[in-house]
């Protein structure tokens, strides 16, 4: 447990939690040693901080909660060292005096929005880190613990060097350092697909009534419950099997016993960001695809038990959004909806940039009220959800019909979107409501979610494999809609060719009036270039690069404000 001791409190206010932590575990030694009444151990020793946690090393073996001083480095506090002398409560606790919020696997540079809408509630900020970024992985998309106190967070678990994360052992901690610090946490929240489970547990484990249905937990993050959850309520989706053999030997059968035609769908269960997942043409294709996933290890680190066959959906791609609270007027709201402009290539759809629309818009209603209609399905009652679904446009009534959903994340929409939905809807301030509902406050909901200005989410693709050499195009300043980028290839860095979300050479945010956002976004694609040096077969079987979630890398200045 990591904490950060810079806390700003008024004159004569309560001191914050970390300085009465700091106090207990700085108090100098000497100070013992003058005090002639002073017998048996030092207050740092009673603490539990002795010589066997007084360096990093010994520390990081254990669980602890780490400070940072003023000199920027750690000290350490075993988490559950205290001393009861008398288990008997005869009175009553004293009240509490700080709330929290609970992030579990924060990124950057989200997690300062969130920060900051927890700033303006009087609310602490701890983080749980249930991996820990060994230095292989970006720090922004897996920032270590020094890096979130740098950023604002207050405090931060993470399990000891060289132990796995057990969601009841980080409850025990958590529990405790509700007790020793007087502390209360209101609500938890997912920052990434990966978490979802671990929030909806540790919520329940917590005590905490504003969390989302246990029950469902599974429907929320793997793709077959979560196609079943949505058809029991009667909502429409994709023909599916699940394919448990190794061989793929199951893949004739099913694909005749659904009645499906190709190209069909094999993807991986529990995967994100379009890892895994394979458009086939052919029964040969489906089956060494279905074999591939069945074989391997998934994108959230878990063996893949079995791999989910799809129909393929006719129509367009649409990512709805939406926050869920129980203070809204009907439970759900959808708060913005975005349309995937997409091609085949590479045996899969591509993107090439995602667009706002308007959800009041009439032609979108039935969007709208699918959407609705996935996230109660699935027990989404609290926080974010982001649905990607797709739909037929018909000519005659000059609507979307027939929505069907491809799959539903109970978290804040990746990809910035949220960022994008504050710049352009008046009122709407997305981070500051998802602390709300997962703390069970009332969400301020603005009179209309229609934008006032076009948003659109650009992927600039890479063609090309090997090592970068030389870059054109990438002053995305030069735009007149331009609002923020992120650059993924380096000169010097390998590059391959774009396919799934973080594979692109860079993204672009825009704003402005429709048709400027879309000459701009084919400008910046078409003018964006790469040079590479090729690199031989076996480096490429060697240097397999890990894509990680759709968030960039990299960061322009603009994308990442001061909090």
């Amino acid at each position: 447990m990591t904490t950060n001791p810079e806390l700003s409190y008024e004159e004569g206010a309560i001191p914050a939690i970390s300085e009465v932590v700091l106090a207990a575990i700085q108090q100098p030694e000497a100070q013992a040693k003058e005090d002639p009444a002073f017998h048996g151990h030092t207050r740092a020793e009673s603490l539990g901080v002795g010589a066997a946690f007084v360096n990093l090393a010994a520390a990081d073996k254990n669980t602890t909660i780490s400070v940072l001083g003023d000199d920027g480095g750690a000290l350490h506090k075993v988490v559950a060292t205290e001393i009861v002398n008398n288990p008997v409560q005869l009175t009553n606790p004293p009240p509490i005096l700080q709330n929290s919020i609970l992030l579990i696997h924060p990124k950057l540079p989200d997690v300062t929005f969130t920060i900051a809408a927890a700033y303006r509630r009087n609310l602490m900020v701890t983080a749980v880190i249930p991996k820990v970024n060994d230095g292989s992985k970006s720090l922004n998309l897996h920032p270590t613990a020094s890096r979130l106190l740098e950023a604002g967070v207050h405090q931060v678990y993470e399990p000891p060097v060289g132990a796995k994360f057990d969601v009841m052992e980080c409850c025990y901690h958590l529990k405790t350092m509700e007790a020793q610090q007087n502390l209360r946490f209101l609500g938890v929240i997912p920052c990434r697909e990966s978490s979802v489970d671990i929030a909806d547990m540790l919520s329940a484990l917590l005590g905490l009534r504003n969390g989302n249905d246990l029950g469902l937990s599974g429907a929320r993050r793997d793709k077959g419950l979560m196609k079943l959850a949505v058809a029991n309520a009667g909502l429409r989706v994709a023909k599916y099997a699940r394919l448990t053999r190794s061989d793929g030997g199951e893949v004739v059968d099913a694909i005749k016993e659904l009645e499906l035609e190709f190209p069909v769908v094999v993807k991986t269960p529990r995967g994100w960001s379009t890892q895994d997942v394979y458009i086939c043409n052919s029964m040969e294709d489906a089956i060494e695809k279905a074999s591939k996933i069945v074989k391997s290890v998934g994108p959230d680190g878990r063996k893949t038990q079995y791999a989910l066959l799809e129909e393929f959906l006719e129509g367009d791609e649409f990512a709805v959004n939406l926050i869920a609270s129980p203070t809204t007027p009907r439970g759900v709201q959808v708060t913005d909806l975005w349309m995937y402009h997409k091609v085949f290539m590479h045996g899969t759809m591509v993107n090439t940039w995602q667009s706002m629309v308007d959800p009041h818009d009439k032609k979108y209603a039935s969007l709208v009220r699918y959407g609705e209609g996935v996230c109660r399905a699935v027990g989404i009652k609290y926080g974010m959800a982001h649905i990607e679904l797709k739909a037929v446009y018909d000519e005659k009534v000059g609507r979307w019909i027939n929505p069907a959903m491809i799959e539903v994340g109970a978290r804040l929409a990746g990809g910035r979107k949220a960022v994008m939905a504050e710049a352009t809807i008046p009122g709407w301030r997305p981070f500051d409501a998802m602390v709300d509902a997962h703390c069970g406050f009332p969400v301020h909901i603005p009179p209309s979610f229609r934008p006032e200005k076009q948003a659109s989410h650009v992927y600039v693709p890479s063609d090309k494999e090997g090592i970068v050499t030389k870059i054109e195009g990438a002053d995305f300043e030069r735009l007149p809609t331009y609002y923020a980028h992120a650059q993924l290839a380096q000169v010097g860095k390998r590059v391959t060719k774009s396919k799934e979300l973080a594979s692109f050479a860079a993204q672009l945010w825009l704003r402005g009036d429709p048709e400027d956002v879309l000459r701009d976004a084919k400008r910046a694609r078409a003018e964006f270039k790469l040079e590479v040096e090729p690199i031989s077969e076996a480096c490429k079987d060697d240097k397999k690069t890990k894509l990680d979630e759709d968030e960039p890398v990299s960061v322009s200045p603009l994308s990442v404000p001061s909090v």
